[in-house]
């Protein structure tokens, strides 16, 4: 039969309310208290039972993270990052995979409330009208990825996905092309959808370059999704000489419709991604893309988050860096 904390108190003659201080180092215990509780718990090999111990220190030691897709190595290096930093001040991750759908976000966050967990990390989560309401009803420490939360007190960690599109969109320019398209993300989502293709337009306009009514095209994230897409861009009467791709997976995606048509890139038109996923060293061509970080996005979020939680000053936005990968899928033109 298991030790319990009132066994622990019968055995060493004390209170319960000692024997919890002593356990989880709340308040100061005379010396000879705390050598008589642990003599008897060291007799005994208690184990406190993790949830006798948050009603004490009204605390779970447990973060929920809550990601769209296990399967993408973005969000798997991401929550590398996030783990790198908990576990080493004893918190446990509570992982929730929505699927991209509003109805399982909703469900998690409520989850989430009803397990007391002490803190909260959201990527690329839906921001609806449901979900900023359930946020703020949870009353938690959290940390949003993968968006900037613009009128919102709520701490967030991303890149600059306005600058990076821009920066690749005009690498792009400087090797001599004019008629550039672009892949967009989702709409819904816009850090992927709206800023990706903000920078793309803004390094078009920045260097007097049109773009023709047909040359953006929307994704989801998905290969097929980027083939499709690119299919409809090519479907068009003037076709470009290089493609802004907003994700690495849609990229996939476009290479594979290039090649199916048999359009060669570089040689035909070159290809420009963005994340830079284990994956775009591995298509062939191989994939220029920008760098940005998903284990530096988990790093960062589990500090802003720990912060909170130790009630430091916490920064409002963390930017990780970018950079841009050239590699194969990129020539110059004359």
């Amino acid at each position: 039969m298991a030790v319990t904390i009132k066994d622990i108190a019968q055995l060493a003659n004390v209170s319960i309310a000692t024997v919890s201080r002593v356990l989880n180092n709340s308040k100061p215990v005379r010396p000879e208290l705390r050598d008589k509780v642990m003599r008897v718990v060291e007799e005994t090999g208690f184990q406190p039972n993790a949830i006798a111990r948050s009603l004490v220190n009204k605390e779970t030691r447990i973060i929920g993270v809550m990601i769209p897709d296990i399967s993408n190595n973005f969000y798997s290096n991401l929550l590398y990052g996030v783990d790198s930093v908990i576990s080493e001040y004893d918190y446990s991750m509570f992982l929730a995979i929505s699927d991209e759908t509003v109805e399982k976000e909703l469900k998690y966050l409520r989850l989430f409330k009803e397990k007391q967990i002490d803190g909260v990390i959201l990527a690329s989560i839906h921001f609806l009208e449901g979900n900023i309401h359930s946020l703020h009803e949870m009353q938690v420490p959290m940390v949003v990825t993968g968006h900037d939360l613009h009128g919102y007190q709520i701490p967030t960690v991303n890149v600059n996905n306005v600058q990076a599109s821009y920066d690749a969109t005009a690498y792009l320019i400087s090797q001599g092309h004019r008629r550039i398209a672009c892949v967009s993300g989702p709409l819904w989502d816009p850090p992927c959808g709206l800023d990706r293709m903000g920078g793309y337009r803004k390094a078009m306009r920045a260097h007097g370059l049109p773009i023709p009514e047909g040359f953006v095209a929307e994704g989801d994230f998905t290969p097929k999704s980027g083939y499709e897409a690119v299919k409809r861009i090519f479907e068009e009467k003037e076709r470009p000489t290089a493609i802004f791709v907003a994700t690495d997976l849609m990229a996939v995606g476009v290479l594979n419709y290039l090649h199916d048509e048999g359009i060669r890139v570089p040689d035909d038109v070159s290809v420009m991604g963005f994340d830079n996923l284990e994956i775009a060293s591995l298509t062939r061509p191989m994939l220029s893309t920008v760098h940005n970080d998903p284990y530096m996005y988990g790093r960062a979020a589990g500090e802003q988050l720990l912060k909170q939680l130790r009630n430091e000053p916490i920064e409002r936005m963390s930017t990780v860096p970018h950079d841009l990968v050239i590699r194969q899928s990129v020539k110059a033109v004359l």
